[in-house]
């Protein structure tokens, strides 16, 4: 479908603060973003399960085959990313997002108990190298591809900064020399694993399928 003569694409995300980064990027490559709320793609309780893989790469590709299935005839963009610590052997990795999850736990505060497993896991540790991951991928009648992007930092011991969400406030970029949470959206995008993987993603996919960017 396309959207003012921009080929519309979905993003397969629930997260508002992932929404707000991918509405840009997939702007400024030239498609339309359109997001589940606006076409009546409603979250259903087995959702959660779709991530159920080891690696970014297998758990980015489920997702977007499992919303292309309920987006028909859509092209739709998914991401699977997360923070691997080097002194915690790569954790939390793919289980970034729901790492410090116990019952009862609000989505709201799930941010902040992931960051308190940070800073303490991280205590003993002098060595505190980074880096995020994300592999991009999309899926779309008759084709998927995925790409990687990465962002080295370091965890810093105290959080700084307002912006951001997830570990951001902890992450100092070596690019920026900020935490992303210091940093613009602009610069942040410009060097986030995110932006890296979704541009290259974007990149591929209109060499890939040239009749369906408009």
């Amino acid at each position: 479908m396309t959207s003012k003569n921009r080929t519309e694409i979905v993003l397969a995300t629930r997260s508002e603060g992932k929404v707000r980064e991918l509405v840009e990027m997939v702007a400024e490559a030239g498609f339309a973003p359109v997001t589940l709320d606006a076409i009546g793609v409603r979250e259903v309780a087995n959702e959660e399960t779709i991530e159920a893989f080891d690696t970014f790469e297998e758990n980015a590709l489920a997702k977007a085959r499992w919303f292309s299935a309920h987006c028909a005839g859509r092209v739709v963009l998914a991401d699977d990313s997360g923070l691997c610590v080097d002194a915690l052997g790569g954790r939390p990795g793919v289980r970034s997002k729901r790492w410090a999850y116990a019952p009862g736990i609000a989505s709201q505060d799930l941010d902040a108990a992931n960051n308190a497993r940070l800073v303490r896991e991280l205590a003993p540790h002098a060595v505190r190298a980074a880096r995020y991951v994300c592999i991009a991928a999309l899926s779309w009648p008759g084709g998927e591809l995925h790409e990687r992007g990465e962002c080295a930092g370091v965890i810093t011991a105290e959080p700084s900064g307002a912006g951001g969400f997830g570990y951001d406030p902890y992450f100092v970029c070596d690019e920026l020399r900020a935490t992303f949470a210091d940093a613009s959206a602009n610069d942040k995008a410009r060097v986030s694993h995110r932006g890296r993987a979704v541009r290259a993603a974007l990149r591929a996919f209109a060499r890939a399928a040239p009749g369906m960017h408009k």
